[in-house]
């Protein structure tokens, strides 16, 4: 997934920054020219994000926003908020504006509403690039009244800086890349019947699927290359079961790895793939290429179904994928599937791992070195969600950084993935071990 950039340039960051007693940054989550002006879409990306700053872009190139301490909460009546603000900001400074009725704060109904001061959205037609302006009692507000069109709007999190820890909350090498990737080279699946390790990435959709495989390839092609297809639309753009295998060199036999990617969870019970046909999967009887039907879940008999797989057409590990921009707002049901989905893999014997995507988005500085992300106080609270929504152990959940934007390797970014893919293949042979058939 391509890397959003925001409008908010360095200096009027900076003057916005002026605004917090407290040490924060910014984390964008929405804007307006990329997601769309939708109020709906602004809602399903911003829900449950915690502090949250609004910021609107005039055609005369004033900035104008507004700061909630609440975060966006969906519900028609208004929100009480003390430490709620709307600003300005021109070339030279930014203008803060408290609010003096906290009781009309802030209101979600319609739009972004500071208490009638700064309303942004359009009742008429449910737009976001428009904001009407009025001084009222809730807000000692300043700003001249009127209606005006937004050039865009940009919705960031506003989250602490400053929240290293002074000693990392897990031990890991930065000086291993050889030994971890001439491992993988060499990895041999412990069970003679078997030529490959099969793992199987399961994730809501844009989580990172498929730039995970992408990212595991770069780093043993050497460069940054997209092997499996990605998207960034709203649905899922991976439709069919497509096994990967990984290659150490160009023109080899590849390693005896293999990733199998497939369709993403849904956000309703409608839409995405079905746990039964990821069980299927699990379970070794769908071929590779299969298409995934969201409202008909594959049965025997039908064509690509496997009736008596054998162990090596099994999934060996199952590596859930996790956006850690979006903890705090996947959709009730996603969080029963991966319950459900956890029980059932349980049950025929799959260990299962969990990667923690996007950390470099949630954390500034592991998006200026990952090298810093077992020291972010941040990354591990999204480590324990993680383990808490999946029900699974923190210890089987690993932060990663897909290559998206980037055209060059890091070290420590390929640390982060081989890692990754050794704790794979070490569960996987464990489950290898267990159901060897020989």
């Amino acid at each position: 997934m391509s890397t959003i950039a925001p409008r908010l340039s360095k200096q009027k960051e900076k003057l916005l920054l002026e605004l917090f007693q407290d040490n924060v940054e910014f984390c964008l989550l929405y804007k307006g020219s990329f997601h769309g002006f939708l109020v709906s879409e602004l809602k399903s990306r911003c829900a449950k994000q915690g502090r949250t700053v609004i910021v609107g872009y005039l055609e005369s190139g004033l900035i104008v926003g507004g700061y909630t301490s609440q975060g966006f909460i969906s519900q028609s009546k208004a929100i009480k908020d003390e430490e709620a603000f709307i600003f300005t900001i021109d070339e030279t400074k930014s203008s803060c504006f408290p609010v003096k009725k906290p009781e009309n704060a802030v209101n979600f109904s319609t739009g972004f509403n500071f208490g009638g001061a700064f309303f942004f959205g359009n009742p008429k037609n449910f737009n976001m690039n428009y904001i009407d302006i009025s001084s009222n009692e809730n807000y000692e507000s300043t700003v001249p009244g009127g209606q005006h069109s937004l050039q865009d709007v940009e919705v960031y999190r506003v989250q602490d800086v400053g929240d290293l820890l002074d000693s990392p909350w897990r031990d890991v090498s930065w000086t291993n890349k050889l030994f971890e990737k001439t491992s993988i080279t060499w990895y041999k699946p412990s069970v003679d019947s078997v030529s490959h390790a099969r793992v199987l990435l399961v994730g809501p959709v844009g989580a990172g699927k498929s730039s995970f495989i992408s990212s595991v390839n770069s780093v043993f092609c050497n460069k940054v290359f997209n092997l499996a297809m990605v998207g960034t639309g709203p649905g899922s753009f991976t439709k069919r079961l497509k096994s990967y295998n990984i290659r150490a060199e160009r023109g080899d036999d590849g390693t005896a790895l293999v990733f199998c990617d497939m369709m993403g969870l849904g956000e309703t019970k409608s839409s995405g793939v079905k746990v039964k046909d990821i069980m299927s999967v699990v379970k070794g009887h769908v071929q590779d290429g299969y298409q995934f039907i969201p409202s008909q879940a594959i049965e025997p008999g039908a064509t690509k179904y496997i009736q008596k797989p054998a162990l090596e057409d099994k999934i060996h590990c199952v590596a859930f994928v996790l956006d850690a921009c979006k903890l705090d707002s996947y959709h009730k049901h996603v969080e029963e599937t991966f319950q459900e989905l956890r029980s059932e893999i349980s049950d025929v014997g799959v260990h299962q791992v969990a990667l923690l995507t996007h950390i470099d988005e949630v954390c500034h500085a592991v998006g200026e070195d990952v090298k810093y992300v077992y020291r972010s106080r941040f990354i591990q609270q999204q480590i324990q969600k993680a383990a808490k929504l999946l029900g699974m152990s923190v210890s089987c959940i690993v932060p990663v950084k897909n290559y998206s934007s980037e055209l060059e390797l890091n070290d420590n970014t390929d640390e982060l993935i081989l890692s990754a893919v050794n704790l794979m293949l070490l569960y996987a042979d464990a489950f290898l071990d267990e159901h060897d058939i020989e």
